[in-house]
């Protein structure tokens, strides 16, 4: 039994090397290595994502890049298309072009021959494009043929946005008052997709002048804000226009935003009253009168003062008051002291500013009473009369006491 055993375990042997003798030596198995990018090498493609190609295509779209990202009407841009070699052999383009679509044209042809792309390697091929009308997205296509292979044909997005900023005014006021500094703030908006750079906000027109004569507002990304204050001072024919510069890349747009506006008096203003006037004359005709001044306006009064004005003359200790701000609906006391010798009234003269630091000046006259006009205050006029009363007044208690006496 064990003599079978062995003898078949023997025949199993030899028939198992004269299979190995009869194979082909030298030979290695069929296998198939593609080289593919780094993942931590790719760069996010701006204006899509990696294109797949078919099946047994060795080249592959990496990425493309529009700069600027959205183009306005009439912007010059750069596309960049990114291409490599998945192969495990080099491959040698014959040309690499870019044909237009719709609304962007190509400006130029840089590659009338390609050089070799090795194994696992990236080229990447720039084209000058330039957009029309209308917006939208365009698709030009990138085309990379390669003489005996599978070449690369790729439509590549490219999107038209000719939205401007947007321009608005934040601050200004009812009735421009002729030779009078007014306050216009605006508010420029960037409603487009990216980031537009170089904003700068000038006023245009004759007839005016502008504190400070431009604002430089810089880089403003996308749905952000910036506002520009000026100072402007009005004749009565001006025209006013704010032009508004802003870049999209290298491409320069200019806009410009018309002022509206209209001159006479301002309803704003403040407006200051004098009200319970009290007048006095002292010793030596110097009279004292005191009162209240209100804003009845609805903006503030910045560095009032009162002061006599007219034919009167300062005197101390008061020849001016200084009250300094008053808010709207706010009051204060005031005194002033001058001389007014035959006079029936004084004016007062409240000189202030407003919140421009415009100067404004307001006249208010207070009569004075014939009692008021009379020097029968004075120390001179009075001794007399004090020193008969104080005789008759010792007189009188010398005689009751004698009375008492008796």
């Amino acid at each position: 039994m064990i003599r079978r055993f062995l003898l078949v375990a023997l025949a199993l042997l030899a028939c198992a090397a004269c299979v190995s003798a009869s194979l082909p030596t030298g030979l290695p198995y069929p296998v198939t290595t593609v080289t593919l990018p780094a993942p931590g090498d790719e760069t996010p493609p701006a204006t899509g994502v990696p294109v797949a190609t078919s099946a047994g295509n060795r080249l592959q779209v990496v990425s493309t890049t529009l700069d600027p990202p959205v183009l306005a009407r009439g912007d010059v841009g750069t596309l960049t298309v990114e291409v490599a070699n998945a192969g495990l052999s080099p491959l040698r383009p014959s040309r690499a072009t870019l044909l237009s679509s719709g609304p962007v044209t190509v400006e130029d042809d840089p590659y009338p021959t390609v050089g070799e792309i090795g194994a696992g390697n990236r080229m990447a091929f720039t084209f000058t494009v330039k957009a029309g009308g209308p917006d939208g997205v365009a698709f030009p296509v990138f085309s990379l043929p390669v003489p005996g292979e599978h070449g690369l044909r790729v439509p590549v997005p490219v999107r038209v946005d000719s939205t401007a900023p947007a321009v608005s005014y934040v601050e200004r006021p009812d009735v421009f008052s002729p030779g009078l500094a007014e306050t216009v703030v605006l508010a420029i908006g960037n409603p487009r997709q990216t980031a537009i750079d170089g904003v700068m906000v000038t006023p245009r027109g004759t007839g005016f002048s502008a504190t400070p004569s431009s604002s430089f507002i810089g880089g403003l990304p996308a749905n952000a804000r910036a506002t520009a204050p000026f100072n402007l001072t009005i004749e009565q024919n001006a025209t006013v226009a704010f032009e508004l510069v802003w870049f999209n890349g290298h491409n320069r747009h200019v806009s410009t935003v018309d002022l509206p506006f209209v001159l006479g008096t301002s309803l704003r203003e403040p407006d200051l009253i004098l009200s319970n006037f009290e007048v006095e004359r002292q010793p030596g005709g110097v009279f004292l009168l005191t009162g209240d001044i209100t804003n009845a306006g609805l903006t503030p009064a910045r560095s009032v003062v009162i002061a006599p004005g007219g034919a009167s003359t300062p005197a101390d200790p008061f020849p001016q008051y200084v009250v300094g701000s008053l808010e709207p609906d706010d009051f204060a006391s005031f005194e002033v002291n001058f001389l007014a010798e035959n006079q029936s009234s004084v004016p007062l003269v409240i000189s202030y500013r407003d919140a421009n630091g415009n100067p404004f000046e307001s006249e208010s006259r207070v009569a004075l009473s014939q009692d008021q006009q009379k020097d029968t205050g004075s120390d001179s006029n009075n001794l007399p009369v004090i020193a008969l009363a104080l005789v008759l007044a010792a007189v009188i208690g010398y005689l009751i006491y004698r009375s008492w006496k008796r």
